[in-house]
């Protein structure tokens, strides 16, 4: 009795399958498959692991409002790609030095973290309004620095040291003896600066001439002739011809900037405090040679 066809190709089939077995069995199948996975799972961990550079909407839009307040209008949209283009290879690139340890041992880095640090501390500590009572005590406390300062009317004579130190302050002093006689000519030399004033102060005296210069206008009596008095350009002789007192206003006149000068302090005072928090957290080491060893934070 011959096999029917289904019979005929059962046998084919059985040793196809028979084939497939034997080859699954082999040991570098299963090398080869266990590789595979191995090299999908890598590539694909990769993919997941790779550092991400986000650009959200916030930042776009920050990015649109610096370019249009730098050019006066907005950017167009090839001119927004290429900013964006720009931030993305800026993030990157401070990725990448993160990444390889740049960023450490930089003072310029460390500082800049330092005042982001401190600005930020800055801007959480809460600081509550200062009521009047507390602005009037600091007023009064600090009210010669919201005083209008003194006044004056000032003329002198320059005597030039370029003759000679000692030469220059002879002649200055006989010019102040003419002066003081009632004598009109006093001689003198040119001057690059102004040999009358209407309306200077001390400060200003001070920073032109020197503080031995200011003082002796401080304490010169009115309407008369005082000198020899050295500055760094030679030897004057002055008169203050009139003054105008200092003016202390009223607490209310200035209100607005003690306030300033109140949150000012207030903001210094928390900036202490929170650095002598964050000192408790580490401990200070310092090589030798450091001028001795820092004051050690106390613990908590």
């Amino acid at each position: 009795m011959n096999p029917g066809p289904e019979a005929a190709g059962a046998a084919p089939r059985k040793g196809a399958r028979g084939l497939v077995g034997r080859i699954l069995r082999e040991p570098l199948v299963h090398f080869l498959a266990i590789g595979a996975v191995i090299f999908v799972s890598a590539v694909v961990l990769k993919q997941v692991q790779r550092p991400v550079v986000r650009i959200d909407a916030a930042e776009l839009d920050q990015l649109g409002a610096y370019w249009e307040q730098q050019m006066q209008r907005p950017p167009t949209k090839d001119e927004l790609r290429g900013i964006i283009s720009e931030r993305i290879d800026e993030e990157i690139l401070a990725q990448e030095a993160r990444r390889q340890g740049l960023d450490k041992d930089d003072i310029i880095v460390r500082r800049r973290l330092a005042q982001k640090m401190a600005f930020a501390s800055e801007d959480t500590a809460p600081i509550s309004e200062p009521d009047d009572s507390a602005l009037k005590a600091l007023f009064d406390r600090t009210a010669a620095v919201y005083e209008t300062p003194e006044r004056m009317a000032l003329h002198q004579v320059y005597f030039s040291d370029t003759r000679g130190e000692a030469a220059a302050r002879k002649s200055a002093a006989a010019a102040l003896t003419r002066l003081r006689a009632g004598g009109m000519d006093a001689g003198g030399d040119p001057f690059v600066m102004p040999l009358t004033y209407g309306d200077v102060t001390l400060t200003d005296l001070g920073r032109d001439y020197g503080e031995a210069y200011a003082a002796a206008a401080a304490s010169a009596p009115a309407g008369a002739w005082i000198g020899p008095v050295r500055s760094a350009y030679g030897w004057h002789l002055m008169r203050v011809d009139g003054r105008i007192a200092a003016v202390r206003p009223a607490f209310a006149a200035v209100r607005s900037q003690v306030r300033e000068a109140w949150f000012a302090d207030a903001r210094q005072k928390a900036n202490a405090g929170l650095m002598a928090r964050l000192r408790k957290r580490y401990r200070v080491e310092i090589a030798a040679g450091g001028g001795g060893a820092a004051p050690e934070p106390n613990a908590d």
